[in-house]
């Protein structure tokens, strides 16, 4: 399950990856992907300012993982304690 800690780690991350390519060549990130990509710095800073909004929240699905089998978003409190043994994490987006 993707948590709370686990976005604060990626939001590190990306901004150490802004950080570190950004002043330079973002070509040479190349090698840091699991595919060849453009990538221009305005994306990353984009990127870092929608996840700065993001909430977490959890659909419990079926097995096979492609319906929802419970409606409502749970929390991470509720989607630690649920016996579903799969689980969707949707990303919820703040805008300003």
């Amino acid at each position: 399950m993707l948590t709370k800690r686990h976005l604060t780690i990626i939001r590190g991350a990306l901004q150490f990856f802004d950080e570190e390519f950004s002043p330079h060549s973002l070509l040479m990130a190349g090698p840091y992907f699991d595919e060849p990509l453009e990538l221009a710095a305005d994306e990353l800073q984009e990127l870092r300012e929608l996840l700065s909004t993001v909430e977490l929240r959890y659909l419990e699905c079926d097995l096979s993982g492609t319906n929802i089998a419970a409606q409502g978003f749970l929390t991470s409190d509720k989607a630690q304690m649920s016996t579903c043994r799969s689980l969707a994490t949707v990303f919820l987006i703040s805008r300003p």
